[in-house]
């Protein structure tokens, strides 16, 4: 019995007296035949612990081996100032190959131009350019952000500080530094006043949804006043989205200019919605519904009367389409039609402003939303906000009539 127990205080795999006598159970290695120890390496952005993963072919033992030498060259840096192997990457080359490796071609163009791209090349690597990244510390960050924030606005700011911070995660899990600099404790700070949307009040959108009745560009800016769609998604309807029997619009696509790897340039392409929430039905009035039924389905493009060649018919496939019936980007319907009718519109009504395509948008939500008969989640539904999600998903079950009364949409008299 003598021998048990001291058999149990050398066995660890062994908890106590009375477990089945024999060798504790030996650990067997994940991750494609590699043993994993995971470390606490600090502290992120949002305040949550960093945890990185050391890996070995040998052993468990092997791997935590790794890890308690990495721990300790992190310490020794923190203490002297100097960084340990691998620290020697300079900030615009890993930022670059960060970009090609990590977003390029995973994210939406739009969202990769807009949101990483632009941030790394507009601003991180002119700032931070040749610097080593174990040499960046907090306050060459926080002095960064106070700079930018004499020019930008809050909102830019964040989106640098997101970039600059997933650029240092990567580098951290690639041993080119040990510590984020990019913290919690990092403050912004913008001396800009965030640009105010415009909208109409009630008064003049009466006064540009008439001038729109008559206009030959007018039926897309109906479409945009009424429902508060965006221009992707306007550009983006089939004629089959509309139920002229019900009068609803299902939003099921969005038109946007993507960048082709194959030529490196821009294509139109139907590229989805943003999130689910956006594929949705809307319902229009009466007098849209009608509009929309008699725009014609079939046009009609070339021809030569003098050498007797009949033009030829095209169906084409998007509602609101290009002059030769193809899709229309958003950049050429905005410069095409939507400027044309703008500057009419100014023309015949110079008391009234010039709004946007967004501002349009605006004008919906924010005469909805200033009634107080309207019902805030279904008008949320309506505009496609993905920042209500779990209010969205409790109400799973999409109320048209709820949405229309949202809209206050009724037949509107000629």
């Amino acid at each position: 019995m003598r021998r048990y127990k001291a058999y149990f205080a050398r066995s660890p795999g062994i908890k106590k007296q009375g477990d089945v006598v024999g060798r504790p159970k030996k650990e067997k290695p994940n991750h494609g035949g590699l043993y994993e120890v995971k470390a606490t390496i600090g502290k992120g952005l949002d305040g949550k612990l960093i945890r990185k993963s050391f890996y070995s072919p040998v052993s468990k033992r092997d791997a935590r081996q790794k890890a308690d030498e990495y721990l300790a060259q992190k310490r020794a840096a923190e203490i002297t100032g100097i960084g340990f192997a691998g620290g020697g990457a300079i900030f615009d080359d890993y930022a670059m190959r960060w970009l090609e490796t990590f977003k390029k071609g995973k994210v939406k163009d739009n969202t990769y131009r807009g949101t990483y791209e632009n941030p790394v090349l507009k601003h991180l690597i002119p700032y931070f350019g040749k610097a080593q990244m174990n040499s960046i510390k907090q306050s060459d960050v926080q002095k960064f952000f106070d700079e930018k924030g004499r020019e930008y606005s809050l909102e830019t700011l964040k989106k640098m500080r997101s970039t600059l911070n997933l650029i240092f995660i990567a580098a951290i899990d690639d041993d080119l530094c040990y510590k984020n600099p990019v913290n919690k404790n990092i403050k912004l700070q913008s001396s800009v006043s965030p640009a105010e949307k415009s909208a109409y009040t009630q008064a003049e959108y009466n006064i540009v949804w008439d001038f729109a009745r008559s206009h030959r560009f007018g039926l897309s800016i109906m479409v945009m006043m009424e429902t508060g769609i965006s221009r992707s998604e306007l550009l983006g309807i089939t004629r089959p989205n509309i139920d002229f029997d019900n009068n609803i619009i299902y939003i099921t696509d969005g038109l946007v200019e993507e960048k082709s790897t194959e030529t490196d340039r821009y294509v139109l392409v139907a590229e989805g919605l943003k999130n689910k929430y956006r594929a949705r039905p809307i319902p229009i009035s009466g007098e849209l519904s009608d509009a929309l039924k008699n725009k014609p389905t079939v046009i009609y493009i070339g021809g030569n009367a003098k050498k007797s060649i009949a033009p030829v018919a095209i169906e084409p496939k998007y509602v609101f389409h290009s002059p030769t019936g193809g899709p229309y980007s958003p950049n050429n319907w905005y410069k095409r039609e939507y400027s044309v009718f703008m500057d009419d519109l100014q023309k015949a009504h110079p008391e009234i402003k010039r709004l946007t395509p967004h501002e349009l948008r605006h004008t919906r939500a924010t005469l909805s939303a200033n009634d107080d008969d309207v019902d805030l989640f279904q008008l949320a539904k309506l505009l496609g906000h993905s920042d209500l999600n779990m209010l969205i998903k409790r109400y799973a079950h999409t109320d048209v009539e709820a949405m229309r009364k949202a809209l206050k949409i009724g037949d509107k008299d000629g």
